[in-house]
């Protein structure tokens, strides 16, 4: 995916880009197929040129097989392409219905939330940090800009001070609220 600039508050530019690998395109692929309803090759194919990966048919195909894709008709009986139930545990790949999934993680999981500036620093207990890390990088109504985890502590950058604020708010009430159920 190409690089883009968006010109944020105060005149700041926010670079925004992936490399073009494969392990790159897999993750986006599996990214929208957790966000759209998507029922061919040919409109995800339409999705992935739109963010700047142009890719071949049977390179797609690879990629849908890699990650655990398959058809599955929905409610209306309609084929759409959902990720695997195996991937679900695969942080780099987001899937739907996440709200649930981080309730209970961020239950089991938050320690202690801090805003510092346009980041928040989460504790875990030891060994957990990147795991819920994975989580809150697969959200996508998080709006997380990216999360560096080390053994306990998770250091997640958001665009704003305020997105930061937010976040730990967000999150300990979700741990909260896991902890009083």
């Amino acid at each position: 995916m190409g690089i883009r600039l968006r010109v944020g508050c105060g005149g700041v530019v926010h670079v925004n880009a992936s490399p073009r690998t494969a392990a790159a395109r897999r993750s986006r692929i599996g990214a929208l197929i957790a966000t759209h309803r998507i029922a061919s090759q040919e409109e995800l194919g339409a999705l992935l040129a739109a963010e700047g990966f142009h890719v071949t048919q049977a390179t797609l195909s690879r990629d849908l097989v890699a990650i655990g894709a398959h058809k599955q008709a929905d409610d209306d009986g309609q084929p759409i392409y959902e990720v695997a139930e195996a991937a679900a545990s695969d942080t780099s790949i987001p899937h739907a219905g996440g709200d649930p999934a981080l309730a209970r993680i961020t239950g089991d999981l938050l320690i202690r939330a801090e805003a510092a500036g346009n980041i928040a620093v989460l504790h875990t207990p030891p060994g957990a940090a990147q795991f819920l890390a994975g989580h809150l990088d697969r959200h996508p109504a998080l709006e997380i800009v990216g999360c560096v985890a080390g053994d306990d502590t998770i250091i997640t950058v958001m665009r704003t001070p305020k997105e930061a604020e937010a976040l730990c708010t967000t999150l300990l009430r979700m741990a909260d609220h896991r902890r009083t159920s």
